[in-house]
């Protein structure tokens, strides 16, 4: 029997808390052999119920620290990352030491400003300012706001690149969700051969009967 330690750490997509609306953490539990660490990229403000979004050089920045943390304090583990929709991208952008797989969910691969504000502008409560303050609606209990440097920076980022260099430190397996009604279908032609294509039924958070196969799935590349 395998003694070595197990962990795997989480990175959330845009605009949600560490559980990733339940995704992660139903993940999490489908582990129990495997230590999980699940954190947040954002500001939490619990009175107010607010959610501070933090630019992309941030977070990523974060996932290195935590990563190092991790394998300091746990020299001989085996570490893995899980990664949804934009915590991919954010992973990739990191690219930190010492990951033995990283597992993208539902990843995005098209970082157009416009996809993302064409879902929020018809929002009741939505006041978007590329130049300031951005406010999206209560979602889950909390109202998100998203400084100009998040946009700032996002325009700037190139996601098949830092996947591609990724896929040079880390065994890279790119889960696309085939019903992703958030995410556009992209050719993946630019992709390195070292990326694992493992493409799944599901939406973009794998609710339902998605769910059950995506566990399923992780566990057979993870376990």
């Amino acid at each position: 029997m395998n003694s070595t330690k197990h962990i795997i750490i989480y990175s959330h997509g845009f605009g949600v808390r560490k559980d990733d609306v339940g995704l992660l953490t139903e993940i999490a539990a489908s582990l129990p052999e495997v230590e999980s660490i699940l954190f947040d990229y954002f500001e939490v403000d619990e009175v107010n119920k607010i959610l501070t979004m933090r630019p992309p050089s941030v977070t990523s920045q974060m996932l290195r620290d935590l990563v190092k943390k991790t394998r300091e304090e746990n020299p001989d583990a085996i570490i893995d990352i899980i990664a949804h929709s934009q915590g991919c991208v954010i992973s990739a952008i990191a690219k930190p030491d010492g990951i033995r797989k990283t597992l993208l969910l539902a990843p995005v691969f098209d970082m157009s400003i416009e996809r993302t504000l064409s879902r929020y502008r018809s929002r009741p409560g939505s006041d978007i300012n590329l130049d300031g303050m951005s406010t999206l609606p209560v979602f889950d209990g909390f109202l998100r706001l998203i400084p100009a440097s998040y946009w700032a920076e996002r325009k700037n980022l190139k996601p098949f690149d830092d996947y591609n260099q990724f896929a040079e430190k880390t065994e890279l397996i790119v889960m696309e969700a085939n019903q992703d009604e958030l995410i556009p279908k992209v050719d993946l032609d630019q992709l390195s051969p070292k990326a694992i294509l493992a493409p799944l039924h599901g939406d973009h958070n794998f609710t339902g009967e998605y769910r059950k196969p995506l566990l399923e799935a992780i566990k057979k590349y993870l376990l």
